[in-house]
């Protein structure tokens, strides 16, 4: 899979990063002087410009490799938004994008750390440990984060867990009668082109969840709400015909990347 690499501190860019959503209008004038006008969704995108400085020897030498594959503005490659959350459906986990367990209950609509109804209740009705998971057309080997608020009426364990070609790797938590975040970091040697993140509920436990989000950056941000469209962006552009950048100093490098997304709708 071809996709813009991570800097080596596992970031996916650095601030600013300057993002803007670009649709199109087709106008129609007709004989009698009035107009039609319909939205062109197949002409939709995000651009992206992407402000780098500092770079190593080896974060320059991985993105020339990424314009020389792809041939320049030729070819496409797969962008994981640095400022959104990675995953769809944030906060309907009734979605197909969401892969359950058969035995796990969801309650939508319970009240959630921000003051409003958007939480999810759910309740583990069987005699083992179940799973709520999403799979993501990504690279395995990047640094991830994935976050959510959870509480549950009794304290016990809960895991969230990261899966891909190498594996599964997960972490424990504690959860309480109060919201807390849960945050789990990690990076694994992997080259699989897709990786799967979610949390287990244990027999015969109940928790409430909100906000889940994945983010390809080692810690977590502010929660962003998402619906049908999420951060990975498979058709991806780079929109200049020279990548260039500037050498301050032996492995310190800066420039300004600009690329672009094809999105339907």
């Amino acid at each position: 899979m071809l996709c813009f690499p991570q800097l080596v501190t596992g970031a996916g860019g650095q601030f600013p990063i300057k993002r803007r959503a670009v649709r199109r209008t087709l106008v129609n004038t007709c004989l009698d002087g009035t107009t039609v006008k319909l939205a062109d969704g197949g002409a939709s995108s995000v651009e992206w410009e992407l402000g780098v400085t500092g770079l190593t020897a080896e974060e320059w030498g991985a993105l020339a490799s990424l314009f020389a594959a792809v041939e320049g503005r030729r070819g496409g490659f797969t962008f994981l938004d640095p400022a959104d959350n990675l995953l769809v459906w944030s906060e309907d986990l009734s979605q197909a994008a969401w892969v359950k367990d058969a035995g796990l209950e969801l309650t939508p609509g319970i009240a959630d750390p921000l003051g409003t109804t958007r939480a999810t209740r759910i309740a583990n009705m069987s005699a083992t440990t179940l799973t709520l998971q999403q799979t993501l057309a990504a690279p395995g080997g990047y640094q991830y984060c994935l976050s959510m608020w959870a509480r549950s009426a009794a304290a016990g364990d809960q895991w969230l867990f990261r899966s891909s070609g190498a594996g599964l790797v997960r972490k424990e938590f504690r959860t309480l009668s109060a919201w807390s975040r849960l945050v789990y970091s990690a990076k694994v040697q992997d080259a699989s082109e897709t990786v799967s993140f979610g949390l287990e509920v244990g027999a015969g436990r109940t928790v409430e969840v909100f906000g889940l989000q994945v983010e390809a950056q080692p810690a977590a941000s502010m929660y962003k709400k998402t619906a049908s469209r999420g951060g990975v962006y498979a058709e991806t552009f780079f929109q200049d015909d020279v990548l260039t950048l500037t050498s301050e100093g032996v492995g310190e490098h800066s420039g300004t990347v600009r690329v672009r997304a094809r999105v339907q709708g």
